[in-house]
């Protein structure tokens, strides 16, 4: 089994959730750390299905409307689950274009870096937000706090990218500094 597979089974652990919610769930929980597009999802649950990892239920609805289709996991795709979430994980491989960006960056002024970081800092000060807001939602929660609940999981990944975020500010912050502290020293030299 693949990360997609496991990430969906772990939003169908939470809830049973039609394919639409699924998109939903997946646009705002998953995404932010683990991209997962949208022709990628039906191919994956049936696959999950045919492993008898979780189940579609049809529920009638009123009216002239078609069954809503819902997936359930089952109790064999929780304990595939459970093996997976206890299994060590492999080191991450970091994909940031802007790193390899930053490998070349001594072939631009230091200026327009200064002026690349400065914005690269506000990108992050914009998911930093985004962020809080959701543990703001969060905390107000009456499950807030324990342990046994999907809420601990998800405070505890907004807590880590947070801190991410953070981490990615100050080196902003400092890698600005070194390159103003250059050209100032430049500019010193420049005038003796």
């Amino acid at each position: 089994m693949n990360t997609i597979q496991y990430a969906l089974l772990s939003l169908l652990a939470r809830e049973p959730l039609s394919g639409y919610d699924m998109k939903q769930q997946i646009n705002l929980k998953i995404n932010p750390f683990w991209k997962i597009s949208n022709n990628q999802l039906y191919p994956v649950l049936g696959k999950l299905e045919k492993a008898c990892f979780i189940q579609l239920k049809a529920i009638e609805q009123d009216g002239y409307r078609p069954a809503r289709k819902i997936y359930e996991i089952t109790d064999a795709g929780l304990e595939k689950l459970k093996e997976w979430i206890a299994a060590p994980s492999e080191t991450d491989v970091i994909r940031d274009e802007f790193t390899v960006k930053l490998f070349n960056s001594w072939l631009l002024e230091p200026e327009k870096m200064i002026n690349i970081l400065a914005d690269r800092k506000r990108q992050h000060e914009e998911k930093l937000l985004l962020y809080a807001n959701k543990m703001k939602e969060l905390a107000v929660r009456p499950e807030y706090g324990d342990i046994e609940t999907p809420l601990f999981s998800t405070a505890a990944i907004l807590n880590l990218r947070m801190g991410y975020e953070r981490s990615y500010m100050e080196w902003c912050d400092n890698m600005g500094m070194l390159l103003q502290g250059s050209l100032d020293q430049k500019s010193k030299t420049a005038k003796l």
